[in-house]
């Protein structure tokens, strides 16, 4: 991009057109007393803050976009709105001031550079966080970007409301771009050139949400080509191909696939195992190369174009461990290929166009007999068969340049949770017993990604005390923990204190003795986007009750069997009183990944069906 500037620069040669006629909307630092003295947003009272305009323009004769935002801080909660990160250019010119009234008069803090941070995520792609000096409720905040090229993105709509958005994209014959359209909300004005967003309400998010980014009324740009004839050319975003072949030139993806001298040692202690079954191979490579361990930092290129020096010191991103992944494959002679995607967070691909800004990951592709393995090997509980839940999005496309293949980026793995409780009914009103837990897959993996935060199984056992109120823990003891292909065993030698209540001379027993459903994760009356899980699940309780003998049961809750027409969810509910113990199974399986919204309502249903069934108690009486 800043090539192109100069070349256009340097000859003179400009294409003059200009909107500029048009006014602005807002210009940078000129803040009214009546913004600064609004307490609420009428409109959604409930907003922590609005954005009262964000106004750009791209000038196709200086080939700059300009972009000014100006936010209203209306509650503490819109404190993050002043601690804000930019995707944008290298070369960014940022000013800001933060405005706020006292005693009628109006005061202005400068952002100071010490408050800016720079991050490199590609070439010419930075992560820029901005904190905003002296911010308080009713602050209002003042930005200004500057940069050569056009914008990654447009946001009309965000987390919070929108009074004004306006995007001018001034036409080039030099630059070729697409533009991809997303979100709900229809925009109040728009042209090939210009368009604007009015009053936008906060998009409103729940669980089991993809990400926000496939549903926010936006615009999405990526380059096809830059071409100023006899000068310069460059294809970017016209086909996949094209894609698989700039990274492949680029310096931070295709040079570190080409050089591996620092794995030799490696791949010598590797083949020195004479291993002889390739899946078993695999996982051996798999596995060693997490000594290689990640930084936490999500990228599709590396930071340097030498791996070695982040191998040597056994710290790197995820390109960085998932592209050395690839090349000590490519040296045990495995058929391997990059896979390139968006992570969930970041929103899916477009289903119809190329796209290289959109990408943010890299994993590997490894064909065995006709199988294919998808591998990330940035964590370390995370088994060669599995991907990490960030990486289940839909589908990723092959870095290839002759044909680059789509790969679907599904699981067969669910996430299997069995709970076995043996448990006697005290005279006191208490429950003594064990309860067992088997978790496999990515219920094993949830397991061990979780219980790695803490320091000790001690640590652990007080923060399961502290969520499972009216629980005791007398011992414990987990199984495999280490061992990241087998289930996850944990049991517990407890007491309950709080399943069991009297109404007169009756006494209430709640079956769901653990991880009772008590609010329905759906809110919504309408929602306008999928459900989507991103993998299976199957959890299964059994719970035995051993009653007194001075105990008797009055009446029990009614066996049910519930599913969705297509059978895409399911539970069963089955309860009954043999030789004076109370035996309780309860299952349910969500047996497909997505959802539409059209299935919403069915889903919420099912949610409420199964609080009342776990809330359902049995009744008991002395004799």
């Amino acid at each position: 991009m800043n090539k192109l500037s100069f070349i256009l620069l340097s000859t003179g040669i400009f294409l003059s057109f200009s909107l500029l006629a048009q006014k602005p909307p807002i210009k940078f630092g000129k803040i009214s007393e009546d913004v600064l003295e609004m307490k609420s947003y009428e409109p959604d009272t409930s907003a922590p803050a609005v954005i009262l305009c964000d106004y750009g323009v791209f000038e196709s004769a200086t080939f700059e976009f300009n972009r000014v935002l100006r936010i209203k801080i209306l509650k503490k909660d819109g404190y993050e709105w002043a601690n804000k990160i930019f995707d944008t250019k290298d070369k960014t010119n940022i000013r800001g001031y933060t405005y706020n009234l006292l005693d009628g008069v109006i005061i202005k803090d400068k952002l100071k550079s010490e408050s800016i941070f720079k991050e490199r995520i590609t070439d010419d792609h930075y992560r820029i966080r901005v904190a905003m000096p002296n911010v308080k409720v009713g602050s209002v905040i003042d930005l200004e970007f500057s940069y050569d090229g056009i914008p990654w993105e447009w946001n009309f709509q965000t987390t919070i409301p929108v009074v004004w958005s306006e995007l001018i994209m001034e036409p080039s014959q030099y630059i070729l771009f697409r533009k991809n359209f997303y979100g709900f909300i229809p925009l109040a004005e728009s042209s090939d050139i210009r368009w604007v967003g009015k009053d936008m309400p906060a998009f409103k998010s729940e669980p089991y949400i993809n990400s926000i980014e496939n549903y926010l009324t936006k615009i999405e740009f990526d380059v096809l080509s830059i071409n100023f004839p006899g000068y310069y050319f460059e294809s970017y975003t016209d086909s996949w191909e094209d894609v698989s072949e700039f990274l492949l030139d680029n310096s931070y993806f295709g040079e570190p696939l080409r050089s591996g001298a620092y794995l030799n040692d490696l791949v010598k202690s590797i083949e020195a195992k004479n291993i002889t079954d390739e899946e078993e191979l695999l996982k051996t490579a798999f596995e060693l190369i997490k000594d290689f361990k990640w930084d936490e930092n999500t990228s599709l290129l590396t930071t340097t174009n030498n791996i070695s020096r982040a191998y040597n010191k056994k710290v790197g991103n995820s390109a960085e461990i998932n592209l050395a992944l690839i090349k000590l494959l490519d040296k045990l002679d495995f058929k391997v290929t990059p896979v390139v995607l968006s992570t969930r967070k970041n929103g899916i691909l477009s289903l119809i166009n190329p796209s290289l800004n959109k990408l943010n990951y890299v994993i590997a592709k490894v064909e065995i007999n006709e199988q294919s393995f998808l591998l990330d090997a940035t964590e370390e509980f995370t088994p060669h068969t599995m991907l990490p839940f960030r990486c289940l999005n839909w589908f990723g496309h092959e870095v290839n340049e002759e044909v680059s293949r789509r790969v679907d980026l599904v699981t067969n793995k669910k996430e299997i949770e069995q709970i076995q409780a043996n448990l006697n009914l005290e005279q006191d009103l208490s429950l003594d017993g064990n309860i067992k837990f088997v978790r496999k897959d990515y219920a094993a993996l949830n397991f061990r990604n979780m219980y790695n935060q803490f320091n000790s199984e001690e640590e652990y056992i007080d923060d399961f005390v502290k969520n499972h109120s009216g629980i005791r823990i007398k011992n414990s003891n987990i199984e495999n923990l280490d061992s990241i292909y087998l289930p996850i065993k944990d049991d517990y030698d407890l007491i309950i204190k709080n399943k069991i209540e009297t109404i007169g001379d009756e006494i209430y027993l709640y079956p769901m003795v653990i991880d009772q459903l008590r609010k329905n994760p759906f809110k919504l009356e309408e929602r306008e986007y999928p459900i989507d899980y991103g993998y299976k699940y199957k959890k299964v309780y059994m719970v035995n009750i051993e009653l007194p003998e001075n105990f008797s049961v009055v009446s029990m809750p009614k066996p049910v069997v519930m599913r969705l027409p297509d059978n895409s969810i399911n539970f069963s509910y089955q309860i009954n009183v043999l030789s004076n113990c109370i035996h309780m199974t309860f299952q349910y399986q969500i047996n497909k990944v997505v959802f539409t919204e059209n299935e919403y309502k069915d889903l919420k249903e099912f949610y409420n069906q199964v609080i009342i069934k776990h809330a359902e108690p049995v009744i008991l009486k002395r004799t």
